[in-house]
């Protein structure tokens, strides 16, 4: 009996050693797009605008051009049925989503692969501040379109100095993580340098869309955005104008800092370096702010030869010995942050009637080795930040890396500091349920060569010792700010009632005075030079 068992248990484990396969990137992500922020219609829709419009600013960035980007959003007859896992189907109408730029466009061989396949593309392996860092991006996108529409992605790239703009139809091999070019064409078309990224995906529009499009507009005040949308047969347009002619600078790439790395990742730096023979060369050249002399100090402290070739590293005994050398911190002048004064203008133009707007931009600093800076920014007052506020009469704009964060506000670091923070301290009265007796919008932004995101959909901020503290500072400046203006305000309001005050004796006075003058006179000019 005994032995029967142990007969099933053996082939038990080899039938389930025969199914077990590597799995690509591709075939990971389809299984879990909700990772990705495609979990429902409305959070697809926002999460493929906001990959394809982070690629056109990149683009355009890229080329030192100022970014015009136009954004067609057609809901289409077509409605298709979407599982769920709470095991109940929805139904969602199809949308058909386009973002045309005039950045630098794509080399026609790279358009496949670039758009074709997961983990790939020029920021997954570079070290600084950019609006997407996991290499997946656009590529997440045209795979939920085809998991669920059935529909290709169409590509139009044109590069300056090409005769013509090269159109690409492709699919996604999941299987192989591969691109499937449908058809491969050149044609006319009047931009002289861009792109166009088409794809049909199951959405649902909601006005959260429309707040995300004039948040973006701070985190980028050098855009201009034209949104045309064409909802239940209805054609509408949203255009939001660049407050700044000013393109920011590139953020520049570094190295990475021995504090930020793990040692898996240094691990397999080592096996795979060609170019250097000691371990003293590989950390002095592949490691910002480490230089022969203090290479060779963490290597005795490591216990490891200095000559000892890259691929017999100690990953870990090597990062612990570098906690005991004192760094000096990385180069600080690697970031693209958006600016005090941009933030409040674009604050102005998005709250026209707003009675305050402020910002405060913090030095830069670092967390774990990696350059970081805060910025922040308040409006208060007015109808259209009441709108905005909501019932609540309070609400946050979160920036990571220019870009609107939409969801998740709980999780974040941004949201969570602005709640920490005493505001009646800072002249903000509140009820008895702890809420604004005026309304009042704030912006959080971080800008970083690597945002601590909370998950791969990069939809909040994770919660870093030193990113809090820079938020506490920055928003307690902000406060400081508000507070004058309070005081400022409630000077004016005392003086006004104690105008008003006195104002209703002056015309019993003006009567005395024509009494006392023994003659009819008229209080009018009277009361007017009281007034004066």
């Amino acid at each position: 009996m005994e032995e029967k068992r142990l007969q099933e248990l053996q082939r038990a484990a080899e039938q389930e050693a025969m199914r077990m396969r590597e799995a690509n990137p591709a075939e990971y992500f389809e299984r879990n797009l909700h990772q990705l922020g495609y979990s429902d219609p409305e959070r697809a829709l926002i999460q493929t605008l906001k990959e394809m419009i982070d690629n056109s600013l990149d683009a355009t960035e890229a080329g030192g051009v100022l970014p015009e980007i136009l954004v067609s959003i057609e809901e289409t007859d077509k409605v298709i049925t979407l599982s769920s896992s709470m095991g109940k189907d929805r139904k969602a109408k199809v949308f058909r989503v386009a973002v045309e730029d005039n950045g630098i466009g794509i080399m026609p061989d790279r358009i496949a692969p670039s758009f074709g396949k997961i983990l790939y593309g020029s920021k997954l392996f570079s070290l600084r501040q950019s609006r997407g860092q996991q290499g997946i991006g656009i590529s997440a996108a045209i795979l939920y379109s085809q998991l669920t529409s059935l529909e290709p992605a169409e590509i139009l790239s044109r590069v300056a100095g090409s005769s013509r703009a090269c159109r690409v139809v492709l699919k996604i091999d999941v299987e192989k993580n591969e691109p499937v070019v449908i058809s491969n064409e050149e044609l006319d078309w009047d931009k002289p340098h861009g792109l166009r990224v088409t794809i049909s995906i199951p959405a649902r529009y909601s006005d959260r869309l429309d707040r995300y499009f004039k948040e973006l507009a701070i985190g980028n005040p050098h855009m201009s955005l034209v949104v045309k949308k064409t909802l239940e047969g209805s054609t509408s347009e949203l255009r939001i104008e660049r407050t700044t002619d000013q393109v920011p600078p590139q953020p520049k790439e570094m190295k990475p800092h021995l504090y930020s790395v793990d040692p898996g990742i240094m691990q397999r730096m080592a096996e795979v370096d060609n170019c250097c023979r000691t371990l003293v060369s590989f950390l002095s050249k592949h490691f910002t702010m480490v230089s022969p002399q203090t290479a060779r100090r963490i290597l005795n402290l490591a216990k490891l030869p200095p000559n000892l070739r890259p691929e017999h590293i100690k990953a870990d005994r090597v990062l612990e010995a570098a906690k005991l050398v004192k760094l000096m911190r990385p180069r600080l002048d690697v970031l693209s942050p958006i600016g005090e004064e941009n933030i409040t203008r674009a604050l102005r133009e998005l709250f026209p009637d707003s009675e305050f707007v402020a910002s405060v931009s913090r030095p830069p600093w670092t967390y774990k080795g990696i350059p970081f800076q805060v910025e922040v920014g308040v409006a208060i007052g007015g109808q259209a930040v009441s709108e905005y506020a909501g019932p609540r009469r309070m609400s946050v704009i979160r920036l990571a890396n220019r870009v609107p964060l939409p969801y998740d506000s709980s999780d974040c670091v941004i949201h969570r500091t602005v709640e920490e923070i005493d505001w009646p301290n800072y002249g903000l009265s509140t009820d008895d349920r702890g809420q604004p007796r005026v309304a009042v919008v704030f912006v959080g932004s971080i800008v970083a060569s690597k945002v601590p995101y909370t998950s791969p959909g990069k939809f909040s901020v994770a919660a870093s010792e030193e990113i809090r503290d820079e938020l506490k500072l920055a928003f307690q400046e902000l406060g400081r700010k508000m507070r004058v203006y309070f005081s400022k305000k409630m000077k004016e309001e005392s003086e006004a009632k104690r105008f008003e005050f006195f104002k209703s004796y002056y015309d019993l006075l003006a009567e005395e005075v024509a009494h006392i003058c023994g003659e009819p006179l008229d209080v009018t000019p009277v009361v007017s030079k009281l007034f004066g």
